[in-house]
C-alpha cells in the first residue's frame, strides 16, 4: 500500500527545475519576454554599429582634421568634377564641327556647369543639325527661358535705377533767391546717372526682345514637331505674348483650347485672348 501510494505521489518539483521550465516551444518563459530578447539581441547590434562608425571615420575622415572625406563625396554627387569637361567637349566640336553628338555633349557640359549662354550657342547649332530633335530643342528652350529670367531682373534694376535718379540737395535753399534762380537748371550730376541708368534699361529691353524672339521660334518648332499636344501650344502661346507678338500667341491659344477643350488653364486662355485682342483692336485703330 504505502509503495503505491508513492507511486501516485506527484514528483516534487525543485526551484533549479522551475527556473529551467519551458513553454510548449520549447523556450523558456522568460526568453519570451520582450526585454530580455532585446537584451540578448542587442549585443550584435552594437557590435555592428561600432564597425560602422570606426568605418565613418575612414570614409568620411570624420574626428580628423582631415575632413574633405564627406564634402568631396556631396561635391560628385553635385556634379563637381564629375560632370563633363566643357575643354575637353569643346575640344571634339573643333576637331568635328560638323558631329551632331560632339555638339550635344558640349551643350550638356555647359548646363551642367550652369552657363547657359554657352548653352544656348551649343544647342543652336546642334539642332541645326538634328532639326527633329525634340529634346534638343526642349533643352534649348530651357536655357532661353533662364537668359530672358535673368535679363528680366537687369532690366528691372536698371529702371528702378532710373526712377531713383533725382536731383541732389546740394546747393542753396530753394527758397533763397539763388535757389530760386537755378531751380530751372538741371541737375548734371542727376541728369548723368539718369541717363546712364536709361541707356542701360533701353539696352535690357532691346536684349530682352532679341531672347523672347529666340525662344518663340523654339517653341514654335517644338509645337509644329508636336501639333496635337496642348502644352506645347501653350508654351508656344505664352512665349509668344512675352515677345509681344500677339497674333502668334492669340492662335496658339485657339489651338490650345481646341486640343484640350476642359483643361484647365482653358479659362485663362480665353481671358488672354480677350485681352490680346483688345490690344490689336487699340495698336491698330
Amino acid at each position: 500500500m504505502a509503495r503505491a501510494a508513492a507511486k501516485r505521489r506527484p514528483p516534487v518539483r525543485h526551484d533549479h527545475d522551475r527556473r529551467r521550465h519551458k513553454d510548449s516551444g520549447g523556450q523558456r518563459f522568460e526568453d519570451t519576454l520582450f526585454f530580455n530578447r532585446l537584451r540578448k539581441r542587442a549585443k550584435w547590434v552594437f557590435i555592428f554599429l561600432a564597425v560602422v562608425f570606426a568605418g565613418g571615420f575612414v570614409l568620411f575622415g570624420v574626428g580628423s582634421s582631415n575632413v574633405s572625406g564627406l564634402s568631396d563625396i556631396f561635391s560628385g554627387i553635385r556634379g563637381g568634377g564629375s560632370g563633363p569637361s566643357v575643354k575637353k567637349e569643346l575640344k571634339k566640336t573643333q576637331e568635328h564641327p560638323t558631329s551632331a553628338q560632339a555638339w550635344h555633349d558640349l551643350a550638356t557640359a555647359y548646363d551642367t556647369d550652369g552657363d547657359f549662354e554657352g548653352g544656348i550657342r551649343a544647342w543652336s547649332t546642334y539642332v541645326q543639325l538634328r532639326p527633329k530633335d525634340l529634346d534638343g530643342l526642349t533643352r534649348l528652350a530651357t536655357d532661353y527661358a533662364q537668359r530672358f529670367d535673368s535679363q528680366s531682373t537687369a532690366a528691372s534694376l536698371a529702371a528702378s535705377e532710373g526712377q531713383t535718379a533725382q536731383n541732389t540737395d546740394f546747393g542753396p535753399p530753394a527758397s533763397s533767391p539763388l535757389g530760386r534762380a537755378l531751380g530751372s537748371v538741371s541737375d548734371p550730376i542727376a541728369d548723368a546717372i539718369g541717363g546712364q541708368a536709361n541707356q542701360r534699361y533701353n539696352e535690357a529691353l532691346q536684349q530682352l526682345q532679341a531672347t523672347a524672339s529666340g525662344l518663340v521660334d523654339v517653341y514654335q518648332r517644338i509645337a509644329k514637331l508636336q501639333p496635337k499636344e496642348p502644352p506645347a501650344q501653350l508654351q508656344l502661346a505664352q512665349a509668344a505674348q512675352q515677345a509681344g507678338n500677339a497674333s502668334v500667341a492669340i492662335s496658339a491659344y485657339q489651338r490650345f483650347i481646341k486640343l484640350a477643350p476642359y483643361d484647365n488653364a482653358v479659362p485663362f486662355a480665353k481671358q488672354q485672348i480677350k485681352t490680346l485682342k483688345s490690344q490689336l483692336a487699340a495698336t491698330q485703330g
